[in-house]
């Protein structure tokens, strides 16, 4: 198996979704309300995922100020990897 890891690479509100349904942040987490998900998304400035083919197995999903401080608001892995 060979996963890939990509610095902000672009991830739908559905993949992350999705993903956090497929691990156990999704317990923690409003995937009911879509636009809070999607503002998750969009306004996270460092988002380092990994990708088995086409399908998101991971996230980091970060805010921070590329100098000093960064926050790991999520830490999400597919059960199954």
């Amino acid at each position: 198996m060979i996963i890939d890891f990509k610095v902000n690479h672009p991830v739908t509100t559905d993949q992350f979704i999705d993903l956090l349904e497929s691990s156990t942040l999704g317990e923690r987490r409003p995937i009911q309300d879509r636009s809070c998900m999607e503002g998750m998304v969009a306004n996270a400035n460092l988002m380092i995922s990994a990708w088995d083919g086409s399908l998101l197995v991971g996230i980091s999903r970060s805010v921070t100020d590329f100098h000093y401080a960064c926050y790991l608001s999520d830490l999400a892995i597919h059960q199954d990897y």
